[in-house]
Formats: structure tokens, C-alpha cells, sequence
């Protein structure tokens, strides 16, 4: 007896999804290493359109100490 109407069917997802899973997190982790990085150049790291610009100052401040 099937849930809802389903049946369980013998068919592999993960195993041949495997490497598009992996690349995919590879490719997401490096685009969100970039941003952070492009974020706390200068132009951008002082801007108040930019997220982590509070952030990018208090470390700055702290930097000198």
C-alpha cells in the first residue's frame, strides 16, 4: 500500500546527482567567498546600501589597537 497514491519506486536519484550536488556547493561556497571580498574593498565598504558596512568599520576600528 502506497502513501497518498505513491509507490516506492526503484529509482536512483542521489547516487547519479552526486557530482552536480558537489559542484554546486563548491561553485556557491567560492561566489559567497567573492562577495564577502568585494564587499570590504574601499568603494563599497563605507556604503550604506552595503550590508556589512557597519561591520566592515568596527573592524577597521579595531584593526589599530
Amino acid at each position: 500500500m502506497g502513501f497518498l497514491g505513491l509507490r516506492k519506486w526503484p529509482v536512483p536519484i542521489v547516487r547519479p546527482m552526486a557530482p552536480f550536488i558537489a559542484s554546486a556547493s563548491i561553485v556557491l561556497y567560492a561566489i559567497y567567498k567573492i562577495e564577502t571580498i568585494a564587499q570590504s574593498q574601499p568603494p563599497f565598504d563605507t556604503d550604506p546600501r552595503n550590508p556589512r558596512a557597519y561591520m566592515n568599520q568596527k573592524l577597521k576600528s579595531h584593526e589599530g589597537h
